[in-house]
């Protein structure tokens, strides 16, 4: 039994050794460096095409702020409501010469209650639309 416990550690210990140089690999050397930099440069060059959307209840009923990228100029916004879930898709085509791009984003939240698209009420502001879903007068 004892040989088996001693395999065991020494196989524990080699495993910890090789986590130890891939942490290091990944964190603290060049290559680290490089995908660290990699990261910073999607992130920042994706923060003009994110989109937030941030929800608001009130007793007049429930508001949710979608904030559209300035990079988005003529697409299509979709919104679709499925049980609890408000499914929010901007679509863009872009058509140069002899081929065109389509550009798809799709945001899910999770609202505190169930509402109705059909009651649903839309106003824009600048880079934000807003939805209003209305209290529901049976509750």
């Amino acid at each position: 039994m004892e040989f088996n416990d001693d395999k065991k550690n020494e196989l524990q210990k080699k495993e910890e050794i090789i986590t130890q140089a891939i942490d290091h690999l990944f964190q603290s050397s060049a290559f680290g460096n490089l995908l660290n930099g990699f990261q910073n440069l999607i992130n920042s060059s994706l923060k003009d095409v994110q989109t937030t959307i941030q929800l608001r209840e009130r007793d007049t009923g429930l508001y949710v702020d979608i904030t559209i990228p300035s990079t988005f100029r003529d697409g299509d916004i979709v919104v679709d409501i499925k049980s609890r879930y408000l499914h929010v898709t901007l679509q863009e085509k872009q058509q140069q010469q002899y081929e065109a791009t389509l550009t798809t984003m799709t945001r899910t939240v999770q609202l505190p209650y169930e509402v109705r698209q059909e009651d649903m009420e839309t106003s824009w502001n600048e880079q934000t639309m807003t939805l209003f879903f209305p209290k529901n007068k049976h509750e």
